[in-house]
């Protein structure tokens, strides 16, 4: 039998030989894997830059896959030029400049390539605002589509290709069921399908929530909208796709400033849509100091990952206009919780993802994400008195202080998660000096590490604790004062960083769903990327997703059926293969390879039901098929075969029915008593029967002499005739 694996190094070998005779610079650019990878690294909290070094402007836009290549659109206004140059204080400059285009290959390292639309594009026009916008591909007219918030309309524009100078098609002042004029933030989702939509809010109070389809013929004009939720003012609308759930997702009414994200969760796009939840992982920092923005899902060969694309303006957080924050979220059917991180790497090609090595642990760490004063701040634990924000810190805005005008004791701690491994934190501090104690410390990593600070420091001073051993996967960051009246210490820009890598992050479920098989969860890490859910069970469909060969004889009533293609090498797994959910009431099947000389211990529950597959291999394998029934929500375990001589098994679900896959019943008619001859104690079987209802299914087929489906007075006269031997 000819393996997948096989093939594929084979033609990996054949073409590494190719470069190597023709193409030695190819040869000396993958010899540079250092490069490569940090090629690959996502950095937030900072102004990104193009390839060419140059400020990446590009805010309330989206990012598409035309061909093989990212393109992001997004708006250039005048006040982030003005902030880039000056990042120390508040600008609300939202003056239109453009509409810019990047590509990547990567979606880590962007191109610029045009102003795609300008102040200057004919017919243009004057507008007091530009934004939230997207480009949608339309093949019916072959051209792509431009769609934007213009002033308190939507204007279309269009091109042949998607880095030209777009031309200006249309305005719509009204999309039809949406209340009043305008959209109170809008994004353009494309679906599998290529369909685009606009996602929005109505703009005044910005209360319900609305999916409109761009028209079919050319997209340059938004349909009567879909209202699919009311009640809660949102803003940031948009929406991500992930294994067949649609996420409608938006941010708190609070203007340009950090928020919680709230997203609903709906198996099509016009609902119905559960209630508003907030994403996990998202109080802490309030988004990384974002509202939603956009998303993008990456679909790689071994998992999808969603990128949460926020959009930092944060007129009060001291780090506005012009940022771009990118975040990994981790999603698991209704569940999604967002990864707050300041580094970490994506391998676009794949769909991993992991915590980059220079990553900072410690959320909030700047003290920006509150906007407010608060006494409480996010992301940290407050006791005693004294703690607060305040106005001022090393950057930014904002940062942390302990005082009061009173003697008093105060703790703000922060419990924080992160690999087991090696770690160096760092903090910048001011103190008048004078508490009777004022400490950083680190707890949990062995003995309390601790710097004293309760002396006077009237510039911004660098303290260090380096060596933190974490071992169980937490540790607490803390501050402490023990203070008269009038003394103050205060803290910024935290940052607690490991002395060495992380390990990748792999979905848990990066297999989709199916309709009958939900959460497939493989546990052989080696060979889980050879497993899938198919959709139709059918003679010519390959058996393994790490074999060539293919099914032969499929019973008809197994046709169609959705299946587990699982990898034959799991058959040398020494553990459970797999476990899933049944998604709805379940008829199941295991296909067993008949040369397995002892029946698996967990197929102790089902039945063989004499049914078998064949598959055309050298040698055809004949499988044996076991049966059992399953509710809906039961886990479902695939339990070992650790056999290496034979091969792996199969599995098909198929909607239970009563009347399907019954086993025969083995009864002589007229025999009720089942003592295998039918005689007069039969007769007085069939006589009671008339009176009290047979309830075994054996007993009921053998006195229904008549074969109605009943027994009844004619069974009873047809027996007696058969003994007096008039039948």
């Amino acid at each position: 039998m000819i393996r997948k694996k096989f093939l594929k190094k084979l033609i990996s070998v054949a073409s590494a030989f190719a470069v190597g005779l023709g193409a030695v610079s190819v040869m000396q650019n993958e010899a540079e894997p250092v490069e490569a990878a940090s090629g690959k690294t996502i950095y937030n909290d900072t102004f990104w830059k193009d390839t060419s070094g140059n400020n990446i402007y590009s805010q309330g836009g989206g990012v598409y896959k035309f061909g093989d290549t990212y393109y992001w659109y997004g708006v250039h206004y005048n006040g982030a030029d003005t902030y880039a140059a000056n990042p120390t204080k508040k600008v609300d400059d939202t003056s239109f400049k453009s509409i810019t285009c990047y590509s990547s290959k990567d979606l880590v390292n962007w191109k610029f390539e045009n102003d795609v639309l300008t102040a200057e594009t004919k017919n243009f026009g004057w507008t007091y605002w530009v934004g939230r916008m997207g480009v949608a591909y339309c093949p019916k007219t072959k051209k792509y589509v431009l769609v934007t918030q213009y002033n308190d309309s939507i204007l279309f524009a269009s091109c042949d290709t998607p880095t030209g100078n777009f031309k200006v098609e249309r305005v719509q002042d009204q999309i039809e069921n949406v209340l009043k004029q305008g959209t109170g933030d809008q994004t353009i989702f494309v679906d599998d399908d290529g369909q685009a939509y606009i996602v929005c809010s109505n703009k005044g109070g910005r209360g319900h929530q609305y999916i409109s389809k761009l028209r079919d013929s050319d997209y340059l004009y938004a349909e009567p909208a879909v209202e699919v939720a009311k009640g809660s003012g949102r803003e940031g609308n948009c929406l991500f796709k992930y294994k067949g759930k649609y996420y409608f997702c938006a941010s708190d009414l609070h203007g340009w400033n950090a928020s919680h994200s709230y997203y609903m969760v709906a198996d099509n796009i016009y609902g119905p849509y559960s209630g508003w939840k907030v994403m996990e992982g998202t109080d802490e920092d309030f988004s990384h100091v974002t509202q939603t923005g956009f998303f993008y899902t990456v679909k790689g060969t071994k998992q999808e990952t969603v990128l949460f694309c926020g959009d930092r303006w944060s007129d009060f957080a001291g780090n506005g206009i012009g940022y771009n924050q990118w975040v990994p979220l981790t999603v698991n059917g209704d569940d999604v919780k967002f990864n707050s991180l300041s580094e970490w790497n994506l391998d676009s090609q794949t769909g991993e993802w992991s915590v980059g090595a220079g990553n900072n642990y410690i959320l909030n760490p700047t003290f920006e994400a509150d906007r407010v004063s608060q006494t409480t701040v996010a992301g940290w634990k407050a006791s005693g008195t004294g703690n607060s924000n305040r106005k001022g810190g090393h950057t930014g805005n904002w940062c942390a202080q302990q005082w009061s005008d009173s003697a008093y004791k105060a703790t703000l701690t922060q419990d924080v998660k992160l690999p087991n491994g090696n770690y160096t934190m760092k903090a910048w501090v001011k103190s008048t000096g004078g508490q009777n104690s004022a400490l950083v410390y680190v707890r949990g990593a062995g003995d309390d590490k601790i710097v004293n600070v309760n002396k006077k420091m009237d510039n911004w001073t660098e303290i260090t604790i380096d060596n933190i051993n974490v071992t169980n996967g937490t540790v607490q960051v803390g501050i402490y004062s023990d203070a008269n009246a009038g003394n103050w210490i205060m803290f910024d820009d935290f940052t607690l960083t490991g002395n060495g890598s992380a390990p990748p992050v792999v979905e848990e479920n990066p297999i989709p769903d199916g309709k009958l098989i939900k959460s497939l969860k493989v546990n052989d890490s080696e060979n889980c990327s050879d497993w899938s859910i198919q959709p139709e069970f059918n003679n010519g469909t390959e058996v393994f997703g790490d074999r060539t060969f293919r099914f032969t004889s499929v019973p008809e009533k197994l046709a169609g059926a959705e299946w587990i293609r699982t990898a034959c090498d799991s058959k040398k797994y020494t553990g459970d293969e797999a476990k899933f959910t049944a998604g709805a009431d379940i008829t199941l099947f295991v296909g067993l390879d008949s040369r397995v000389s002892v029946t698996p211990d967990w197929l102790s529950g089902y039945t063989k039901t004499g049914m078998t597959l064949n598959d055309d291999g050298d040698p055809v394998v004949t499988y044996n098929l076991y049966i059992n029934n399953y509710k809906s929500g039961e886990e479902v375990i695939l339990g070992k075969l650790a056999d290496g001589s034979v091969v792996n098994y199969v599995v098909i679900a198929k909607e239970y029915d009563p009347n399907d896959f019954k086993e025969p019943v083995e009864f002589i008619p007229g025999d009720i008593n089942d003592d295998k001859i039918v005689n007069i104690l039969d007769m007085i079987f069939m006589r009671n029967a008339l009176i009290y209802p047979l309830t075994d299914e054996r007993g009921k087929l053998a006195a229904d002499m008549n074969g109605d489906g009943a027994a009844d007075s004619s069974d009873a006269v047809m027996l007696q005739n058969f003994l007096l031997g008039l039948e």
